[in-house]
């Protein structure tokens, strides 16, 4: 009754993923010579808790809430990606860069959604830490490529 409808009630309820998101980033340590690697530092916290809810996750997967769901979770990856990417930029002062910011950061969050809807659709997933290893595997070298 206080909600207008089932997608706002689907995302009240995924307020708690922002949270966190912010609080894994937050959180998120890296060796000092290679900073950026702080910029994808949400990703094993988000496996986790994605594995620890895999059967309802996986019902949305197909549903119609599913464009719903991935909208969201990309747009809340893009803000804590592009905040980091900015830092990351300002921290090295890059005047020329041959990816800009936004690009840098709807890449990450691109391949993040992706390796996430993979993992989920995989008959038998492998534990979080493996799929964090296999989404910093895909993306870690572009960083390194940018900023290291």
């Amino acid at each position: 009754m206080h909600y207008a409808d089932k997608d706002e009630l689907l995302l009240s309820g995924l307020q708690n993923v922002t949270n966190l998101l912010h609080a894994a980033q937050a959180a998120a340590t890296t060796p000092p010579r290679k900073s950026y690697e702080r910029i994808v530092g949400f990703s094993l916290a988000m496996f986790e808790h994605v594995y620890e809810y895999r059967a309802v996750n996986r019902a949305l997967l197909g549903s119609a809430a599913e464009t719903v769901v991935r909208r969201y979770i990309h747009s809340a990856l893009a803000t804590i990606v592009d905040q980091e990417v900015k830092t990351e930029f300002r921290k090295r002062k890059r005047g020329h860069c041959p990816v800009s910011p936004e690009l840098l950061t709807h890449h990450l969050a691109s391949t993040f959604i992706s390796v996430l809807t993979f993992w989920l659709n995989a008959r038998n997933p492998v534990p979080p830490p493996e799929i964090d290893r296999t989404y910093r595997n895909l993306v870690l070298p572009c960083l390194a490529s940018i900023f290291g």
